[in-house]
């Protein structure tokens, strides 16, 4: 099968195109992003997220024009988006003001902390049993993809796109909560 099969499969939703469009693309995708932010963690989450977005904007993709380029083009603008908010994040530059030091978050970000930490384990009380073991993995214990292979006896693809699912279903949940309220 050749690579606009390939992608047209994916776009039909089947999960073994999908994973085999993740797992061909994900060293070199993974690779760019660590180019930018130099730290592994985030670039494996930006990968995932950026995965996560290919796939769900699949059906956009022309195919006039490089697959590997646009796959490149969507990494680079989700990476952008990451360092700009880690940026904002950050506030007041401590280099431009020694005198100032992090001391921490404060009582109410602590607080708004915890209920966001609440509000996440009550969704994923609804997510399926298998997302949800890897969701706690990933992202509540902070384990690495290949320790939730080592620990689930999963392939690395299924992981990746499982990962990809759930927190797709995670922010579907989010949506219906606020069209609700």
């Amino acid at each position: 099968m050749d690579l606009l099969e390939l992608i047209e499969e994916a776009k039909n939703s089947r999960q073994q195109a999908q994973s085999k469009l993740v797992n061909l693309f994900w060293a070199d995708i993974k690779g760019y992003i660590f180019s930018l932010v130099k730290e592994d963690d985030a670039a494996e989450e930006l990968t995932v997220e950026t995965f996560t977005k290919i796939l769900q904007k699949l059906s956009l993709y022309n195919s006039d024009f490089d697959f590997k380029t646009w796959l490149i083009s969507v990494a680079h603008n989700s990476t952008i988006d990451y360092l700009r908010k880690k940026s904002k994040d950050r506030g007041v530059h401590t280099d431009e003001y020694p005198d100032l030091e992090d001391t921490g978050p404060s009582p109410e970000q602590l607080f708004i902390n915890r209920q966001n930490l609440e509000a996440l384990e009550h969704k994923l009380e609804s997510l399926p049993g298998n997302y949800r073991k890897l969701v706690q993995l990933r992202y509540l214990e902070g384990k690495k993809l290949n320790d939730i292979v080592e620990k689930t006896g999963l392939s690395l693809a299924n992981v990746k796109v499982s990962l990809m699912r759930a927190k797709k279903l995670l922010v579907e949940m989010q949506e219906t909560k606020k069209l609700k309220d």
